[in-house]
């Protein structure tokens, strides 16, 4: 039995998530750990204040589909995710605050996530993702570099 049993991996499709997921999914591969991959809707709570709830409603079916697009998509391009078992998980809010819950709801062992290398003020500000995770996650980060 591995230490490691139940992956998650966060993506926001960009191509240092993909390097996470593929990371991720060797790794689940060899260890024949299960995968689950968390994408994270930034919060769109606010723009219900400005359209009608029908409108409001659309846009978020159409995200939606568009996600479901964008997890299609990176299916194709990264082939090690189809190796392995793995779940999708589509939530909303803030990523790195979504992940930790997520984390507190399931059985996970790590998280894989990927650095977007932001430097200077803009990091200084607001603190990145996988900086925001490590520093409060109860379980094991790896954090991947492309």
């Amino acid at each position: 039995m591995s230490i490691y049993n139940n992956i998650l991996v966060m993506t926001d499709f960009s191509q240092d998530s993909d390097h996470a997921v593929k990371s991720a999914s060797i790794m689940a591969k060899h260890l024949n750990a299960k995968l689950y991959i968390l994408h994270v809707i930034h919060d769109e709570s606010k723009l219900s204040t400005y359209i009608s709830s029908k409108v409001y409603e659309s846009i978020r079916k159409r995200i939606d589909e568009e996600t479901e697009s964008l997890f299609e998509k990176m299916d194709a391009r990264i082939p090690e995710v189809r190796d392995v078992d793995y779940k999708k998980i589509l939530r909303r809010g803030i990523p790195s605050e979504e992940c930790l819950i997520e984390v507190g709801k399931g059985t996970y062992d790590l998280i894989v996530i990927g650095s977007h290398g932001r430097s200077g003020l803009k990091k200084f500000v607001m603190g990145s993702t996988a900086e925001k995770i490590l520093k409060k996650s109860p379980i094991s980060v790896h954090v991947t570099k492309k």
